[in-house]
């Protein structure tokens, strides 16, 4: 009896263990065909696709409107370029000089011609008696013409020494600045340089920068120095180049109050290169457009709609080096862009969850 009932009793549970061991086997089917069923119900609509290699975000008008995304047309924008350098405040000392010597040797060349022409009449009027039954000795009339010849040569000597002078001048400082050693009359922004009022500027502006015009302007600051721009006259082209080899160099006439000899100075003009001339048309991109991927800025730009009706945005690099007030000047963009102005993260972490995706799948 005893043997029977544990028959029984090993029988039920082998019995148990195979039903389990059933349902876990159909159970697991039924599960997973469940989970999948629930997945595709719940499953993200994929946003993203390619279109000519560049990653487009597709959101119907609803989506948009729930996310906050917004577009605005940008905004049409003629810019005049600028060109931004730097320059020295350079001493004239030997320019000084140069006047000193000039003025001098010039006060030389008067003394001598006035006393020239003294010796030369005293030389006829003793010619004359000479001639009339030798009143006056013969050796009186060559005295009287050594005396006009040594003025003479005097004078040529001058002359000389003026002239190597003024080529000196013009070999250091060019033709414009040399006026300050030579020229009584000089234009106002020169005639300052010599009453120290003004100071001189080398300016050094890049290679393919047109060359500034009679009097034409800039403006500049000392370095390191949240000064109000100081404005500063053309003069001409410098004699000498920049020590550091940079770009062609001017010399400007600037205002003595704020600079110094030896200073360094930031310089800011307007561009007048053909290529800023001709291509100076462009856009705005506002600052609440520009999103930052991979260490550069970008924007993302309505492309029309899919065939769903969705409206297509894809992302475009955007140039941040010309800031203008509300955004930033930007050439080779269509001007009835639309761009877009709130939500440009979002659609950016759309992008980047679908490149993840495709990388996972890979």
């Amino acid at each position: 009896m005893n043997k029977k009932l544990g028959l029984i009793i090993g029988l039920q549970s082998l019995l148990i263990v195979v039903l389990f061991w059933v349902l876990i086997f159909y159970g697991k089917d039924e599960y997973e065909a469940y989970r999948n069923s629930h997945e595709n119900e719940i499953a993200i609509p994929n946003r993203v696709s390619a279109k000519d290699g560049i990653s487009v975000v597709s959101l119907s008008s609803v989506t948009q409107q729930n996310s906050g995304i917004t577009t605005a047309k940008v905004l049409v924008s003629n810019f005049q370029g600028k060109i931004k350098s730097y320059g020295n405040v350079i001493a004239i000392d030997s320019l000084i000089e140069a006047k000193t010597n000039y003025l001098r040797t010039k006060s030389e060349i008067n003394l001598a011609r006035a006393a020239s022409n003294n010796n030369q009449q005293q030389y006829q009027r003793l010619k004359a008696l000479n001639e009339d039954d030798k009143n006056v000795s013969d050796r009186a009339v060559q005295e009287a013409l050594a005396a006009v010849n040594a003025e003479d040569a005097r004078i040529t000597a001058s002359e000389s020494q003026l002239k190597n002078l003024q080529n000196s001048v013009k070999l250091q400082w060019g033709d414009e600045l040399a006026k300050l050693a030579s020229d009584a009359q000089l234009e106002p922004h020169l005639a300052s340089l010599l009453d120290r009022k003004n100071v001189l500027i080398q300016v050094s502006l890049p290679a393919d920068a047109a060359a500034p015009k009679h009097e034409s302007t800039l403006n500049l600051t000392p370095t390191n120095e949240a000064a109000t721009p100081i404005k500063a006259v053309y003069i001409s082209p410098a004699a000498t180049s920049d020590t550091n080899g940079y770009g062609k160099t001017f010399y400007y006439s600037a205002p003595a109050d704020q600079l110094r000899i030896g200073m360094r100075v930031n310089v800011e003009m307007n561009s007048s290169n053909k290529a800023t001339q001709t291509g100076n048309s462009g856009v705005v991109i506002p600052n609440q457009a520009l999103v930052w991927y991979g260490g550069k800025p970008w924007a993302y730009f309505k492309q029309g709609k899919n065939k769903q009706g969705d409206d297509q945005f894809a992302r475009k690099p955007i140039s941040t080096d010309t800031e203008v007030a509300g955004g930033w000047f930007n050439q080779g963009i269509d001007e009835n862009s639309e761009v877009v102005v709130s939500g440009a993260q979002l659609l950016l972490s759309e992008e980047f969850k679908y490149q993840i995706k495709n990388e996972n799948e890979d």
